[in-house]
Formats: C-alpha cells, structure tokens, sequence
C-alpha cells in the first residue's frame, strides 16, 4: 500500500492532470482566505515585540529571535516560511481572554513563584486510567491543539491554549488506517500540521515505517473509511534496518520533520514536493550529498548507518542565520554534538560536528560537582534546548559570528543510587566550545528508571528565564537567572552567603502509574508575562505550569531556593487525594525543624485569620468557609507529622489551640447562625452586640470604604485567632446591656434577661466546650499521649508551654462571673419578678439557664485547675505562688458554686460535679444543706401532708449518698464528712455512727491532731486503747490555752498512761519516763497558779476587763526595774495580761515575768518573796529543751541570776564602817540573792545545781550575735534583738556596778557559807520540831489499841477481830 515515493490520493488520478483542481464552496473559501493570509506580512504587533534590553540567563537577549514552540526560536522579521509567523490564528478578544479564567481548570498548586493547573478539555479516556492502558501525545502550541495516539485511534483536542472554545469543544477521534490490535509494540507517532482554519494529521508507524498525512482534521476523521484513505497522503520511511524502530518526530518546518531512529539515525520527512503538492518523502541525515533514493543508497545507508549516532539523546530544530533553512541539533549522551542546516526544499548539510563531553565534564570539575578522583559515575548528556544569542552591549556581534549557537544542555552523573543533574549554557561558533555558565540542580537526585515511559524533556519556554525538566513522573523548575552583580552581591559571596537560585520539583503521585505521555513550551500570547509548559500525564490529562514574572522591584537574586513556608502551603492548601501532585517531603529538599516550625505557626496563623491567598475572604456560607478552613489545620498538622521531624512540643500546642479554636467558632457560628434565623427584627443579638463591643485593639475593624458592613462575619473571617477576646465579652455584653436598659428608664423585661442570659451561656459553653473535647480528641493526633488529657485538661507536662488560651485570667473570671450572675438571675428572676406588664420568663428557658448554669460551674473549674497547673509549673516564684493561691481559692468557690446550684434546683448535678472533681469537701457541704434544708421544710409542715413522703426519700437518698462515698472514696470521703461534722460543732454525734463509719472515724480522729481534745474519748470508749488515748490527750494539753484546762488535760494523760501501762499497752519505763515529764509539766503550771494568787491580791475588786486589771499589776510591780527598759516592760505586760486571764504562759515567759517583777511589791517575808527566783531557776530546770540548745537555756539561767543580784543595792551593802556584824547580817540576808540561796540549801536544791557565780554572769545577751545562740530569737528580726540587747546591756552595767563597787566576788563565798548555816539553823529547829511531833503520834496510837484491847476483854462485844498488832478488825 505504502511506497518510498509520493502516492497521490486516488481522486487526482481521475482527473485532467492539467486541469486545476477545483474545491468545494468550504474548502475554496478556506483556500482564498489561506492565500489571503499567505501574502499578508508575517509581522504584525501581535508576533513582534520591540527590543529591549532585558537578561536572560544573565545575559542580553537577542533582538533577532523570538522562540517559538518546543524550545525553538524564531528570527523577527525574517522572511521564511514558518507559520507561527504566516497563520497567527484568530485574535482573542478580551471577552475571550475574561472567559479563560472560568474555563473549567483545576488549580493543582500555587505559590508566589509558579501555578499548576489542570486543563479541562482532555478527553475523558485519556483522564482515567483504566481506559486506556497506554497513549503518548504532542502538542501544537502555535494553534493550541493536542493530538493523543493509541494503538487503534487518535485523540485531537483544542487544549485551553487559545479561545474559550478550548474547554468547551468535543475532542476529534480518528481511526488508524491500519490499527494494532494487539496492543504490543511501540504506539504510533502523530503530530499536527499548523495549518488553517483547522490543523492537518501527521501519523507514522515506528515499526513498518508507513506515514499517513491529512490535510485537514476533519479528512481524517472522516466516518467513511474508503473517503479517509482517499483524503490521506501516505508514504513509507525506505531504509529502515529489521529491529529498528521511530521513537520521535520532531517539526522541522512547516512541511517538514526529523524523524528519530532508536539505533541513531535520523530521517527528514517532508510532506510536500517543490511545488507545493502533498507528496511524501524521506532521506537520512548524513554528511555527504548521495542521494537518499535508489536501492543503492538504501543498502549503503543499511551498512554505513547513514550518519547515524547510536546513542542519541536529542534532536532539536532552531532558527539559522540563513534564510529558508532551519538548524539542527543532535546530540548523542556521550557529548558528540553535530549542527545541521535543513534547507526548505529538503536539503540538508552538516555545519559542525564537536565533542563537548570534555568541556562538560571540565565546568562541573571547576564548580566541584564532579570530584576528580570519582571515577564510578557515569556522565550523560540527557537532552539539549536552543537559547537567544546573546549581544554585548548594544552592539550585535558580527556576522561571522552569526553561525555561533546557544544551547542548554540538560547533563546527568549517575550512580547506582542517586543521580546529579546539571544545566550547562553551551555556546558553539565553528568547531569551537564554551562552557560559561552551570546551573546544578540540587532539588532532584532520584536516578532515571530503566522502566521510565518516557525520556527526560528539556523545555526553556520564552522568555528563558526558567528551564522545565520534564521526567517520567516528576517535574523540575528551575531559574536560570543569574544574580547581578553589585557590591552587596559581592560581599556575600566572599561571606559564601549568596542564596541559591529558585529551583523546585513537582512530583506525582506514587500510589498511581502517572507518567508524562508529552509535553511543550508555550508560545507567549500577547499581553502575557512570564514562562510555561503543558505536559499530558497518562491518566490524568493536561497541566500546565506557569512561572510567573519577576515582581517589578525585585531581583534575581529575591527568587531563591523555595521555601518551608511555600512547600507545606502547597501540601496543605492542594494535597487532597485526588490531586496529581505528589507533596511529601523529598530528601534534597530538606529544611531544619525551625524553619518547618515557623513556617507551620505562619501558615496556621494565615488560615486564622484568613490572610492566605489560598482562602476566599468572603463567601455566601461561613459555615462551608470554617470548615475549609478547619479541614486545612488538620491537613498541616497530618502532613507535618507524616513527611517533617517531630516538631517541639510548644509548636505543636499552638497548632493544637488553634484548630481548637476553629472548632469552637464554627460551634459560635452555628448558634449565631440559629438564633438569627429565629430572632425578631427588635430583639438584639447578644453576640452581635458583643463583636461591636469588643475593644478596637482586640479585633480588626471593617473596612467601611470596601463596603464592609457585617461586623460578625468580618469577626469570624478574621479574627478567629483572638477567640480568647470573644469568650469574657459574654458577660461584659450582658451586664452592660441591663445596665443600660436600667439607666435608660427601661429595665429588661424577665424574658428578655433571661434569653440574654441564655445566649451568654451559649457562646462560652459552645466555644469552652467544643474547645476542650476537641484538644481531647485530637490530642493524639498532634503527636501528645492520650493519657496526657483526662476531658481535655493536661494532667502533667505544663513546663515551658505558654499560657493556655482556654484558661486565661481573662475567661476564667468570666466563666465564674456569667454562672453566679446566672445562679442569681435565676433567683430573681424565679422569685416572681416580671415587668409592668406582668410578663415573665417563660419556664422552659428558666430551665435551661440552670441546666447551662451547672455546665458553666463545670467549665469554671476545669478553667481555674487548668490555670492553676499551669502557674504552678512556671519557674517564676510568685506564678507559682499565684497557682497555689489559686488552687486553694477553687476549693472554696466550687463549695460556694455547688451550694448555687443547689439552690437553683440542680441537686443532682452539683453531686455529679462534686463527684467528677472528687471534691470531698464540696459533696459532704451539698449533702449537709441537702438533708438540713429537707429537714428543715419537713419540720415545718404537717406529718399527714402530701409532701412528707416525698421529704423523707429526698433525705433517704442524701444517707444513701453518704453510705456509698464511704465505700466509694474511703478515706478521702471520711475526712471531709467528719471535718463537717467538727466544724458545725457536732462532734458528739460522730459516736452514734454504724461501723462502717467508726472504723473511719478513728482512723480519721488519728491523723487530725486538731481534734485529739475529742479523739481520746473514741480511743478509749470505742477502741480500747489507753496508750493511743494518752498521746491524744498529750497533744490536746499542748492546745489548752487556759490553765485549768491544760491542768486537767495533763491530769487526764497522767491517767491514760498509767491505765496503759496498767494493760500492758506501754512499757513501764516509757510510762514512767512520761509520768515524770507529766509531773514536771503540772509543777510548772503550779508556779503559773502561784503567781496568779499574789497578783490576784492586787487586781481583785476591779473592772473584770484584761487591760484594766493588767494596769493595775503593772503599777504595782513594772514601775522600777522594767521603768528604763521599753522592750522587756512591753513583754512583761503582755505576760501579765495571760497570768490575769489565768491563760497559759510558756515556761521562758513565765521565768522573765516572774523575774522581772519590783521586789518592793511583794510581802518581804511571804514565802514567794522569798523564793521567787529559785523558782524561776526551777522552771528552767523543769522545762523541756531539745537537744542541742544548752545555749539557750544557760543564757537565760545567767540572766536570771543577775537580776536576782541586781535587785538590791550591792554597793551601800558593801559600805560596813560603823556597822556592826548583826547589822551586816542583816541587810546581807535582807537580799534577794542570800534569801535564793537560802531557801535553794533548805531543799538541797544546789546539791546537783551550783548557783552560779557573779562573774559568769557578765554580757549575758547584751549582743544581738549573744541572743541568736539562743533558738528563742531564731525568728527574731536583728532591729526587735537590737532593742532586747539594749535592755539587759542595762542590766549588765547594774551588775558591773555590783561586783566591782560592791565587792561581790569577794563577798560570794561568805554570802554562800552564810545562805547554807541559815538552811541547817532552819532544818534544825524544823527536825527539832518533828521529832517532838513523832513522838507525840506515836504515844497516841499506843495508848488507842490499849484501850481497844480493854474492851475486847471485859467482853464488848465487837463484830470483827484483832490484827497481829491487837486492832479491831472491822467487819465488812
């Protein structure tokens, strides 16, 4: 069927071959107006642009070229034939071009620098990929058409490059003339013929080499076979070796192709002779002229190759310097390049033949991407696109520089693994070659698979800033602009701190068989800036990348390397499922968990408050916009979690706050949404008045002069993010709503309020509520551990996390205020108030506020114990001391606040609540005011009324409560019912309880020291044990405040130790050792009792006042000595005012009171007189003092004996002339020392205490250092010892004065010798006097049992007998 010659179609044959050939009304039409555009000038404004001087690449491009499709460049204004120039296609009219925008296209991605967009005007079978198993395609950008082969049939398909019709048009399907119906082997080639009104068909098979042209689309697709094979041209490609097969065509002009061998060789193809007529013919590409025809030259080019290069990797066509030809380029992978010229009449001659590989291989050596000594990579030239020259200046280089070529040279090391990827600027003027510039991709590493469908593609669209690398299934943008040079330039790039150029890969997804079938660089339209390509993938159809055009102001060197920031905006704005685009995260592409961060708070912040160019600032449904919006947080979240390192756990709070918070709105919304559907025209809307409300720095403000009106909506679309400033508004709104209406003269009718009310209720029960089980239940999906929240609160793990925005002072203020505002409203409102018209507020909605009031008590609680975590958790001291305070603060309003709710009627949740929280304190309060309230009703109404029943039950279940929290809760329960009990004062009706309760109850009474004046009474009524009732009682004593009563408590535990020691519940010596302590502990009291006495002499008969009765004692005895001394007079008062009210004094108080007391006051021969300070010395031997403080209790031994000296005049003492010795003893033993000494001898007392001598005594405490060895001023402040210090300093001087003028060291001895004979005179005449009365005891008891045995015997008779020493002993 197919010959190497021309085959005219069978039509011509039957007529006159001299005769014109006529057409049909349509096609002559075409005809004329194709001739028409023939002699019309090939520039119009349309194709020509005027030079300027702008970079590409970094250099001056050309003002001779202008590109044209698939990386070929056209020369303006030369006159040739190509018709991008003769057939511009129909002018788009800006309806048209409007239209485009709306044209059914996918947006895939976009960022600032590029846009994807998938075309809707693929044929449906090429979309799906079940269809059709394979198909490849091309593109004819110059008209905007697609052609798609198959095995069986073609696809051609305006796709959006042009009108509108492009989305709107049916696809065209042509039917191959002879199909493979197997589906094996390599599919057909097809290509579009510009030609007009519509594209002509060029089909060639790989294998059989057969080629098949129409003229027209609608010649091919023609329904009748016999017409379709009559309106083809069809020719075979004659030389073609048994194997080979075509694997590309290429357009070489406008009626001409390269055909692409796989064994290397190249075809030109054309499809019309000399003169214009359809005809078929082929030759190979070879470097000599013998003819392509004859058999003779096809066995030559079977055996010499006919030029071909084996290893081809591209094949492009240009523009020449010379009119009427095209260049040609072919490359092979190993850097063999070779320029043709292709001749329009189908000649072609080759110009240059260079090896770039060295060269190559010698500018990544230069730039350090191909180590010298790395010898197991393999270099490969991968594909070739033409670039403008380039001009100096603005002058144009010469003409014998006119045959140099540009070109961009796509090159690939690989290894095993990975693959490096470079772009070289490669310029060829003769046989000469130069590498000036390379661009390294650093993007995209991955190694082309062996199983690829396609070959990588270089594309360099006009105007050449950006090259396109089109893999199988990946896409690589890349900018090939140079950074100017400037002296900041410089200066970065001696500091290695230059960023790099923009480059990005787009890659598709792997979980489906996506793959580039073909692609194109698209002409640029008029009007239109920047660069782009279409690439059809199998199964998916065609996209569209688009780079935009640098930014007027910005530079080069402001378009670098992507960002964090853009690629996870990327992800999360166009990653759903049924995208193509791939947006994991790739190796090359790797940012630090900073940047990622930061990038994510920034992206999460845009979608907040609707900043992003990706969200629609306004919409007719907000609920569809916060959903989207909602969907893209927890998009960013799942692919930053799947794809990046584990972000810090601060970040990931902010993120988590802040889906919480778009949950939440959407919540609010949803209830605004409602309530404006059902509200009066009249009635206000709380949370519109609350948006208004706000303060101007806490929301942003509508923009009146963009018509912006709705304050709510403008809220929600921007100010999300400040949800925090919404929640205490609530309450603020609705106070100053009644407030107003109350200044107004207007006062809220009670439905009014109360629906107010319920609206406030809402807003923070809706956005606090949907807030918490949000956080609950995505916690993990923000990477935190589900055991981490318990209903939405941290648990644990509050350090270093900011404050929490659910629980800021601000909303948990507010929450309190609206649910006790709530609590009494409720009150008022229930009480029977109503307006001037008698209106009230309707019942259901009273009901809901307290059902709402409880849910707020609930929210008020996890805000306060969540802010009070998170204080407690801070570094700072006072924030840790706020969170305690708050801590205790809660524990005392969710009493006050369960208690509200009682009182409103909501019994039962304020159990639930108290059961929740596991506040003890807070259930035995509600269960206390529960049964007395009941209690209290039931006393007040007849035993026979209708609602005793239901009163008794109510307190039945109160009981039943009580008896299942001790099971319940056990021990915590048991503390806080008994702590109630203590503090109404019930303590007697703690011992009525079952024995459940009792077992309780003692444990309880055992670990509360407060209540040991109670708890021995259980220990020995209920438990039995005497030991346990002792200790209890010994710290009940340390509590009695009063005399009397620590007397008796001391009594009381003297009693219980012995009766344990008695049962074997104590061992003796402790019982013994504890007796004695007992004992010295009442001798002390007894002290206490005695100064009582003496001073009770002095203020009895006076006002029964404290402060009176102490004046009076101070007058009488704190007038001399304690007169100079401010600091121990103001103690003495205080200790006297204890002695009057008879409450108990420590023993060190009591010592100083005792000593401090004017000798003058007392009887100077009553017994305390006498013995006072022996006294006070007995008590510091009595008192009990830890171990280690023998400071303190020397020091205060040391000042009590000099007081005791100081007391009297030491030097008048000493002055003996003219004194007799009677006289001298007499105002020696006159003295308060001889009289302690004394009265110490008569007991023995100095026996194991030696009184100590005056010199010892000297700067006792005179010093503050003295004063801190004593653990009584631990506490003391240095200015309160300072003073002290001051007064026994004074007290030190008297002393000096004393030994020194009054000779008492030399006096000691005798006073002492003295004190001791007085003691034995008196122990004398005291044994003297014993004796006598021994003796007279002893002849009374003799003289009674002779008189009883007198009796016995004359027969008296008595009931009883006599003892061994003759007693009657009494019958019983």
């Amino acid at each position: 069927m197919f010959t190497s010659t021309a085959v005219a179609p069978a039509s011509t044959a039957l007529r006159n071959p001299r005769r014109r050939q006529r057409t049909g009304s349509e096609e002559s039409v075409a005809l004329r107006q194709q001739s028409k555009r023939l002699k019309r000038s090939g520039l119009t404004s349309e194709t020509f642009e005027p030079p300027t001087n702008t970079l590409t690449n970094g250099y001056h491009q050309s003002h001779e070229a202008s590109p044209e499709p698939n990386g070929f460049f056209l020369q303006n204004g030369a006159d040739h034939t190509s018709l991008a120039i003769r057939h511009r296609g129909s002018k788009r009219s800006d309806r048209d071009r409007r239209a485009n925008r709306h044209d059914g296209s996918v947006e895939l991605t976009r960022n600032d620098i590029y846009t994807v967009t998938r075309l809707a005007s693929t044929p449906v079978p090429l979309q799906e990929q079940q269809s059709l198993s394979t198909w490849q395609g091309a593109f004819t950008p110059s008209m905007g058409y697609a052609v798609a082969t198959t095995h069986t049939q073609v696809f051609v398909w305006r796709y959006g490059h042009g009108s509108q019709s492009a989305s709107t048009s049916k696809p065209t399907t042509v039917r191959l003339l002879q199909p493979n119906t197997s589906g094996n082997g390599p599919l057909p080639l097809g290509i579009l013929i510009p030609s007009s009104p519509e594209p002509g068909l060029l089909i060639v098979m790989p294998v059989s080499g057969k080629v098949v042209h129409w003229e027209s689309l609608s010649a091919a697709a023609s329904v009748d076979v016999g017409r379709q094979k009559q309106q083809s041209t069809q020719g075979m490609v004659a030389g073609l070796s048994p194997g080979e097969h075509i694997v590309k065509i290429t357009e070489a002009e406008p009626q001409g192709f390269l055909l692409t061998v796989d064994s290397g060789k190249v075809v030109h193809l054309t499809i019309t002779d000399h003169q214009g007529r359809a005809s078929i013919s082929t030759q190979f590409l070879r470097s000599n002229d013998a003819p392509a025809g004859g058999i003779f030259g096809s066995i030559k080019n079977i055996f010499a190759g006919a030029g071909g290069l084996k290893d081809i990797a591209a094949v492009k066509v240009g523009d020449s310097a010379q009119r009427g030809s095209r260049e040609c380029v072919i490359t092979t992978t190993r850097g063999l390049i070779r320029i043709w010229n292709l001749d329009w009449n189908g000649s072609h001659s080759l110009r240059c033949e260079a090896d770039a590989k060295s060269k190559l291989l010698g500018s990544l050596l230069d730039t350090g991407t191909f180590p010298r000594d790395d010898s197991n990579r393999s270099f490969k030239i991968l594909d070739i696109a033409f670039l403008p020259a380039f001009v100096t200046g603005q002058e144009v280089t010469s003409s014998s520089s006119r045959s140099a070529s540009r070109l961009l040279v796509l090159t690939t090391i690989s290894s095993v693994e990975t693959s490096r990827y470079n772009l070289h600027v490669l310029d060829i003027a003769g046989n000469t070659i130069d590498v000036p510039v390379v661009h390294s991709i650093t993007c995209y590493t991955t190694p082309i698979s062996s199983t690829s469908a396609s070959k990588p593609e270089l594309l360099v669209p006009a105007p050449g800033q950006t090259a396109y690398i089109i893999f199988d299934n990946s896409v690589v943008l890349a900018s090939l602009e140079e950074i100017e040079e400037s002296p900041d330039s410089q200066l970065r790039t001696e500091a290695r701190r230059v960023p790099d150029p923009f480059q990005d890969v787009l890659d598709f997804r792997k979980e489906k068989d996506f793959h580039v079938a073909g692609c194109t660089a698209d002409t640029l339209e008029k009007g239109q800036q920047g660069s782009s390509c279409s690439i059809m993938v199998c199964g998916y159809g065609v996209i569209r990348v688009g780079v935009a055009p640098m930014k007027q102001g910005l530079t080069s060197e402001d378009r670098t390397t992507i960002t964090a920031e853009t690629k996870l905006g990327q992800a999360v704005f166009y990653g759903a499922q049924q995208n193509l685009l791939d947006f994991s995260s790739r190796t090359e592409l790797q940012f630090s968990t900073e940047d990622v961060q930061d990038a994510a708070l920034r992206i999460s912040r845009a979608i907040m408050d609707s900043s992003s160019k990706h969200l629609p600032a306004a919409g007719p449904n907000m609920e569809q916009q916060l959903q989207r919006r909602a969907i893209a947080l927890a998009d960013l979240i799942k692919h930053l979690r799947k794809y990046y390192q584990p972000l810090d756990s601060v970040t990931r709070w902010k993120l988590l706050w802040d889906a919480e918070k778009m949950a939440a709105a959407r919540a609010v919304w949803r209830l605004y949404n409602a309530v404006s559907s059902n509200q009066a025209e009249q009635e206000k809307i709380l949370l519109y008045e609350l948006v208004e409300s706000i303060h101007e720095d806490d929301k942003s403000e509508n923009k009146e002069e963009e018509f912006e009106t709705d304050a709510v909506r403008h809220w929600f679309v921007h100010d999300i993010w400040r949800l925090e400033m919404l929640v205490p508004w609530a309450i603020k709104a609705l106070v100053m709503l009644h407030d107003e209406s109350v200044e107004d003269d207007q006062p809220m009718s009670p439905a009014c309020r109360a629906r107010l009310i319920s609206e406030a209720c809402d807003i923070q029960l809706m956005a606090l509520e949907t807030a918490f089980d949000f956080r609950q239940t995505n916690a993990a999906l923000y990477g935190f551990d589900n055991d981490l929240l318990v209903d939405g609160l941290l648990s644990h793990q509050y350090q270093r996390i900011p404050e929490i925005w659910t629980s800021t002072s601000l909303i948990c203020g507010a929450v309190q205020e609206l649910a006790s505002y709530a609590q009494e409203s409720l009150l008022e409102i229930d009480g029977g108030s109503s307006d001037e018209e008698g209106n009230v507020a309707p019942e259901p909605q009273l009901k809901k506020i307290a059902e709402d009031d409880a849910r707020l008590v609930n929210i008020t609680c996890k805000t306060y114990l969540e802010r009070s975590r998170w204080l407690q958790a801070q570094e700072e001291a006072s924030l840790q001391r706020q969170g305690r305070d708050l801590e205790q603060s809660l524990r005392a309003l969710r009493r006050k606040m369960f208690n509200g709710l009682v009182q409103i009627g909501q019994y039962g949740a304020a159990i639930k609540l108290g059961e929740k929280y596991q506040d003890m304190e807070a259930l035995a309060e509600v269960l206390e005011v529960e049964i007395q309230s009941s209690q209290d009703e039931l006393s007040q109404i007849p035993p026979a009324a209708d609602e005793t029943q239901e009163i008794i039950a109510k307190i039945a279940i109160c009981e039943g409560y009580v008896d299942k929290y001790f099971d319940k809760y056990g021990a915590a329960w048991a503390d806080a019912f008994f702590a109630r009990f203590i503090a109404q004062g019930r303590l007697s009706s703690l011992l009525v309880h079952g024995p459940k309760q009792r077992r309780y109850l003692t444990s309880f009474l055992r670990t509360h020291p407060e209540c040991s004046s109670f708890s021995w009474v259980n220990e020995v009524s209920i438990e039995g044990d005497y030991s346990t009732a002792a200790d209890d009682l010994g710290i009940a004593q340390k509590q009695a405040e009063t005399v009397w009563a620590k007397k008796m408590q001391l009594s009381m535990t003297k009693l219980a130790t012995m009766a344990a020691a008695g049962k074997q519940q104590r061992p003796c010596n402790e019982a013994k050792a504890s007796v004695q302590s007992i004992d010295r502990s009442l001798e002390i009291l007894a002290a206490q009792q005695e100064l009582h006495e003496n001073l009770h002499e002095v203020f009895q008969g006076h006002l029964n006042q404290t402060d009176t009765r102490t004046n009076v004692v101070m007058e009488q005895y704190g007038k001399r000595f304690v007169s100079a001394k401010p600091t121990l007079r103001n103690a003495m008062r205080q200790h006297i005012g204890k002695v009057v009210e008879e409450k108990v004094l420590e023993p060190e108080d009591l010592v100083d009171t005792i000593s401090l007391m004017d000798e003058d006051g007392l009887e100077p021969d009553s017994d305390y007189a006498m013995g006072r300070f022996l006294t006070a010395i007995k008590l510091i031997r009595l008192s009990t003092f830890e171990t280690g403080e023998i400071a303190r209790k020397g020091l205060l031994e040391r000042i009590i004996w000099r007081r005791c000296i100081i007391q009297d005049d030491w030097p008048k003492i000493n002055r003996t002339e003219f004194k007799d010795d009677a006289e001298v003893e007499e105002e020696t033993e006159a003295t308060a020392l001889f009289k302690t000494l004394r009265e110490g001898f008569k007991i023995g007392f100095w026996d194991d205490n030696p009184a100590l001598e005056p010199t010892a005594l000297r700067a006792a405490g005179t010093t503050v250092d003295s004063l801190r060895t004593s653990s009584r001023y631990a506490n003391a402040s240095d200015g309160e010892l300072s003073q002290l210090a001051h007064d026994l300093e004074i007290e030190d001087d008297i002393l000096e004065t004393c030994i020194e003028e009054g000779r008492l060291e030399q006096w000691w001895t005798g006073i002492v010798d003295a004190a001791r004979m007085s003691a034995r005179r008196h122990a004398d005449r005291n044994g003297e006097e014993r004796s006598q009365r021994d003796a007279a005891e002893r002849d009374f008891m003799e003289q009674m049992r002779m008189n009883d045995r007198a009796a016995w015997a004359v027969g008296v008779r008595v009931d009883g007998k006599l003892d061994e020493e003759g007693d009657v002993m009494m019958g019983m």
